[in-house]
């Protein structure tokens, strides 16, 4: 973690000169890998904290039910109120009109029966029914203060389970982002490693090929002046009236050809394959990601929830999750910007609200496993959560199974 940390510190201050003239580890794959799984790491040490933030979603989403059904409630409440007050208010007035006015012009006016005392002797005046509808309205009075704290209590809950939700997400993403920015950090400084090591070694092999040139170009100019020489002495021997013999009658002249130097190979360490022959299936999300199994938790109209929500930051890239094809596409409702894979194995996969699509994707496509579809957002009706992936798992194509074990095996 420490290395990581230093190649954080080091890409975040240096510009890159300045990190190409220090004197650092060099950086190998084994350090990429490492640092891949502490990123994973990470992730996995947020399961308690995303396991508070699903629990405050059903929490929240329990009280939204419960609002709308108070709400609903104190509507009726308050208009069977409304109907009774009237008759009750007809009943005094009747009442005060047959027996004077004793201690009664109160009660005509009156908003709230609760709120007074009747005596007993003007209801022993009153006839049972009428009695009857006003006990009703006393206690319907009652019951309607009841609903209207339950109603004030859960909105006020509403409000702290909100709170928790968006602390939580906060938390949750910039874990994720740190995590994530760590690793991008060794891989961008390994990246540039290797491009300074080819670059290098691109300078000096034209180093040597220019060196080599000009010696040649030396050699070339040397034998040239030599041939020269040797043909203006041969002109002029041949002038002479007295012609002397080589020695041993040898008049012929052997020439030795230069030795030559062939320009040395170079060797450069490439960056590790991006893009290994696809097998098997991938994780959908590429990148950092917190999740937990929220099979069958209660969600809005009723429906329980058939898939396993992915937090990640927005824009994290989506992959898919097995060879095949885009079997169809989709921008609305409640799952916002959706696709569905149909894999090569038959099985289907579905992934929601996502912040848009790969350029150029259609339906009919075949990808490969791990090929980039998307990107992690939250459209449709998960506009005021956390950026997350819901995603689906329909073996066969037919109905939804929990997914959380095929991600959990593919993302941990």
């Amino acid at each position: 973690m420490r290395r990581v940390a230093l190649v954080v510190l080091l890409v975040a201050a240096l510009s890159v000169p300045a990190f190409a003239a220090l004197a650092v580890d060099e950086i190998t794959p084994a350090d990429i890998d490492a640092a891949l799984e502490e990123r994973r790491a990470a992730t996995l040490s947020l399961t308690d904290v995303t396991k508070q933030y699903e629990a405050s979603v059903v929490e929240a989403e329990l009280l939204r039910i419960d609002l709308e059904r108070l709400a609903v409630e104190l509507g009726v409440r308050e208009r069977e109120l409304t109907l009774l007050r009237i008759q009750a208010k007809e009943i005094a007035r009747q009442f005060y009109v047959s027996a004077g006015n004793t201690g009664i012009i109160g009660f005509v006016d009156l908003e709230t029966f609760t709120d007074i005392e009747v005596k007993q002797g003007y209801l022993e005046l009153i006839a049972d029914n009428d009695r009857a509808l006003l006990t009703r309205v006393q206690a319907l009075e009652q019951s309607y203060r009841d609903q209207q704290a339950l109603l004030e209590a859960a909105v006020a809950r509403q409000a702290v389970v909100t709170a928790e939700l968006d602390a939580l997400a906060v938390e949750i993403l910039a874990e994720l982002e740190a995590a994530d920015a760590a690793y991008k950090a060794i891989v961008a400084a390994y990246e540039f490693q290797e491009e300074e090591k080819r670059r290098r070694a691109e300078e000096e092999a034209r180093r040597r090929a220019e060196e080599e040139a000009r010696r040649r170009a030396e050699e070339e100019a040397r034998r040239r002046a030599t041939s020269t020489t040797a043909t203006t002495t041969t002109t002029t021997t041949v002038a002479s009236t007295t012609t002397t013999a080589a020695p041993g009658g040898d008049d012929s002249t052997t020439t030795t050809a230069a030795p030559t130097t062939a320009a040395p190979t170079t060797t450069t360490t490439l960056p590790p394959d991006d893009d290994p022959p696809p097998t098997g299936r991938a994780c959908p999300v590429d990148g950092p990601t917190s999740f937990t199994d929220t099979w069958g938790a209660p969600r809005s109209g009723g429906r329980s929830h058939e898939g396993v929500d992915m937090i990640s930051p927005r824009g994290t890239p989506l992959v898919a999750i097995e060879t095949g094809f885009i079997k169809r596409m989709g921008n609305g409702g409640l799952g916002g910007i959706t696709v569905w894979i149909r894999g090569e194995s038959g099985d289907e996969f579905y992934y929601a609200h996502l912040d848009g699509w790969a350029a150029g994707l259609s339906v009919g496509q075949s990808v490969t496993v791990g090929e980039l579809i998307g990107y992690v957002g939250n459209t449709g009706n998960a506009i005021y959560t956390v950026p997350h992936l819901h995603f689906e798992y329909h073996p066969g194509g037919g109905g939804a199974v929990n997914p959380t074990p095929l991600v959990d095996s593919l993302c941990n």
